[in-house]
């Protein structure tokens, strides 16, 4: 059967073309002799199989029988070249005997280009070593389907359970190819093209043959960098799958990449991961000299605990010490140790992190060293408020490292506590869940707090319900009345922390090592100073349409930035839901024009107000709570007529846009010059993609007709031929410059910065990677979300007789005696 293309030139001798077709069948007994004599040759000569080298023949260490020899598989030997990326240039040759290569390694590429047209795999057989240079002077590659498989049923079963492996199906198949060392030459010194198993025919099935299945240099280097963006490898296969055309053209499989990027990941484990980090430590402080790290090592040199933070960070937090978030999260790293970076707040209403630490423990000393690091690095300035979750540690290291600041825990995850012990009662009471959510939530003074939950524990008889005890001791830990006069702008929990934990998982993955993580997080700083340029082009660039008429919107668009104006924006709309009632003198009341509004509920709020001294104070606290005057103070001044300004002792330094003549004080890191150019490699890849796509488009109009397809194949000739001198010239200038340089006594540079500073640093080899650790993180399973109130869980009702009153085990139809079945009276009269 012919398999090739109209109008190819095979460019062989005439005579071999009519061996090969004509004569095949006839000399297949006399080859088979010459096969019988290699392998006798094998035992006299020291022949040595080549085992497991898959597309590496030349690895030759490891022996196997031609019988049992292995796929040739490029994971296995490091030749990424022989997997094809794209149709070849050259069109697809067939051996032949006496047919020359330069290297055995190009014999057997052509070979498994024609293994890959026909429709078969191919793997190294073995290999001979001359006993003159002890150089190998002979290989045997043969079909996959070669030899015979052991029978699994008569071995023994193994006393541990396996991986269930697929193991390809012998036919003791006798196609081959021999290459044998003549000079500087190799020559195919036998070739049996018959094969006693049907080819594969289907071009999209030859992808998934062993030797044809791989993931090419060029491409390897791609999906690394695509690795380092933290693309997932389902993505990475939808780019490629883009520049192939379609899915079916992409010659490996999802799994391939997955397995590809777990090997990345593992070589950076295994090449010293925190030599590594520090050594990224020392790069970053090169450009910027306020970068601050501490570590903490055990008793054998193991990471214990780790601390960091960049110079803009430690500046930034010189204005924006006013509020911390902290929380620790999981399953960031390969290492399990929880990781708690420090969130703030900027002028934009951004979160911004101002360092970050791994702890192998959570205990009250871990927590001790962090904030004591932290400290260090802001110059001993505390934080004047922090928020946390509900963690015994930190309330213990808080109060010893931070004993100035305010700290509160967050009402989410207190509420979501106590939703599992309650739950059921407040289903069985909605009035008390109703009173009891707005007890907490509109209660604007301590005083008014503990009034009305006595009032409401005496009002619906649950003096006795423990878990309202126990969320009534905490009461000053989370109750929004104790806070009122606190800066947590626009929160009342860790929702900052949160957020940027969820953004910071879309980085790193739980497999990644520590110094793919600070690479990643270095990336997430890049995107958060990205965000900030974005709002300081739209203050000056982008102007909003006014809601109102009202000066004093104007001049809150010309004082605070963006997001902070439409916060205030937002309060002016509420302004209209509102009527001011003058009680006496300074005195107003702002009541609700019908309803609730929204975050103020359905009260009554009162507010003084001192027109001349422009002083309006509103029970609900708001400017001190966020930074912002409340829409119950603006609807006096409205009142009042005080609507041209918004006075200066109420507008906070720290949502105001800054001065023109002040430059904020940033760092750029790492500073790149404007006129940055690509890499070499950088182009290169970039060029690789783009040639991909252009080829898949050609080859699809191409691909209709014959004479198209005929003349491709004919400039790729050419093209192929161009390329070949190309690539032989640009190496001979290469050894010429490298022996050049040699003879100069001058080392040829390397580029640094490849490798993503992944060089190592002598000063830190002592430094051992830390150990894995057991958390008390939260299981896999997603979190129930219950919000900041308590929700009515759904009733549990009894399985016997439906009702919600009692429960299945206390079912009065269990305990009271059932009658006895007329069938036992029967049975008593007959006796």
């Amino acid at each position: 059967m012919e398999f090739w293309f109209p109008g190819i030139d095979l460019n062989k001798p005439v005579q071999h073309e009519g061996y090969d077709q004509g004569n095949a069948q006839d000399n297949t007994e006399q080859v088979r002799k010459e096969e019988v004599q290699h392998q006798q040759e094998t035992t006299g000569q020291g022949e040595q199989p080549t085992g497991n080298s898959g597309m590496d023949a030349g690895a030759s260490v490891e022996s196997v029988d031609a019988e049992t020899g292995n796929t040739m598989s490029t994971d296995d030997s490091g030749e990424e070249d022989e997997v094809q990326s794209t149709p070849s240039l050259t069109p697809v040759e067939k051996p032949y005997p006496d047919m020359l290569f330069a290297s055995w390694e190009e014999a057997k590429m052509c070979y498994n280009k024609y293994a890959k047209h026909v429709g078969f795999s191919i793997k190294s057989s073995t290999s001979r070593k001359s006993t003159v240079d002890k150089q190998t002077d002979k290989y045997l590659f043969v079909c996959n389907k070669s030899g015979k498989n052991i029978d699994i049923n008569k071995q023994e079963v193994p006393p541990v359970r396996q991986r269930n492996r697929t193991i390809t199906k012998k036919t003791d198949c006798k196609a081959r190819l021999r290459v044998k060392r003549r000079g500087d030459k190799w020559r195919v010194t036998m070739f049996i093209e018959e094969h006693n198993h049907a080819c594969l025919k289907k071009f999209s099935l030859k992808r998934f043959l062993r030797s044809h299945k791989g993931i090419p240099k060029e491409e390897r280097k791609f999906v690394k960098l695509l690795h380092k963006v933290n693309l997932s490898a389902g993505r990475v296969m939808s780019i490629m799958a883009k520049l192939y055309g379609k899915l079916a053209n992409v010659p490996y499989e999802r799994k391939d990449v997955s397995n590809y990027m777990a090997s990345i990941d593992t070589a950076a484990r295994k090449n010293n991961d925190m030599s590594l980090l520090l050594a990224h430590f020392e790069k970053v402080k090169v450009h910027d000299p306020d970068f601050f790290k501490k570590i903490d090592l055990d008793h054998d040199d193991r990471v214990r605990r780790i601390f960091w933070v960049d110079g803009p960070a430690r500046a930034a937090y010189k204005k924006y010490n006013d509020f911390l978030s902290f929380d620790a999260t999981y399953m960031t790293n390969c290492y399990s140790m929880p990781f708690a970076p420090f969130i703030g707040i900027n002028r934009y209403g951004q979160s911004i992190q101002l360092g970050c630490g791994f702890l192998r423990n959570e205990q009250i000393e871990d927590y001790v060293w962090l904030f004591e690091a932290f400290l260090e690095a802001m110059d001993g300035v505390q934080p004047i408020n922090i928020i946390t979750d509900q963690d015994a540690s930190m309330r213990s290291a808080i109060l010893s490292v931070f004993p100035d600041c305010c700290h509160r825990n967050c009402r989410w995850h207190i509420m979501q506590n106590a939703q599992g012990v309650l739950g059921n009662d407040m289903a069985k009471n909605e009035p008390l869940r109703l009173e009891f959510n707005a007890t907490i939530d509109y209660s604007m003074t301590v005083e008014e707090f503990e009034t009305r939950w006595a009032e409401m524990i005496l009002k619906h008889n649950v003096a006795d319900n423990k878990h309202l005890q126990d969320l009534y001791d905490m009461r000053a830990s989370f109750v929004p009345a104790y806070f009122k006069d606190r800066f947590f702008p626009f929160l009342q929990t860790t929702t900052r922390s949160e957020g940027f934990n969820a953004v910071l998982k879309r980085y790193v993955t739980p497999h990644n090592s520590l110094s793919h993580f600070f690479e990643q997080y270095m990336k997430l700083q890049e995107k958060i100073d990205v965000a900030e340029d974005s709002n300081e082009f739209k203050e000056e660039d982008k102007i909003f349409r006014f809601w109102g008429e009202w000066p004093l919107e104007e001049h809150a668009f010309q004082v605070y930035t963006m997001p902070i104006y439409l916060r205030f924006r937002a309060e002016l709309r509420k302004v209209t839901s509102y009527n001011a009632n003058h009680v006496a003198g300074q005195i107003f009341d702002v009541v609700p024009v019908a309803g609730s509004v929204f975050g103020y509920g359905k009260r009554t709020y009162r507010v003084e107000a001192n027109s001349e001294e422009g002083i309006y104070i509103c029970e609900c606290s708001k400017i001190n709570r966020d930074g912002l005057l409340c829409c119950h103070a603006l609807r006096v001044m409205a009142q009042l007529g005080a609507v041209n300004e918004i006075p200066a002792h109420y507008i906070l330094p720290r949502w105001t846009v800054p001065p023109d003549d002040i430059i904020p004080e940033k760092v750029e890191l790492p500073p790149m010059p404007t006129d940055r150019k690509l890499s070499n490699k950088e182009r290169k890849l970039l060029r690789y993609g783009t040639l991909c796509n252009n080829w898949t488009d050609y080859a699809k109009i191409v691909a209709e007709s014959e004479k198209a397809t005929a003349l491709a194949e004919k400039y790729m000739r050419e093209l192929g031929k161009e390329l070949a001198a190309m690539k032989i010239s640009a190496a001979a200038k290469r050894k010429d410059k490298k022996q050049a340089s040699k003879n100069d006594g001058v080392t040829p540079e390397t580029e640094i910065g490849g490798d993503g500073g992944q060089g190592s640093s002598t000063q830190y080899e002592h430094v051992r990677d830390p150990i894995l650790t057991t958390t008390k993180g939260r299981p896999e399973e997603k979190r129930k979300n219950s919000g900041l109130h308590l929700k009515a869980s759904k009733p549990q009702k009894c399985r016997g007789c439906g009702s919600a009153q009692h429960s299945t085990a206390a079912c009065p139809s269990k305990i009271t005696p059932a009658p006895e079945q007329k069938e036992f009276d029967f049975f008593r009269d007959m006796v």
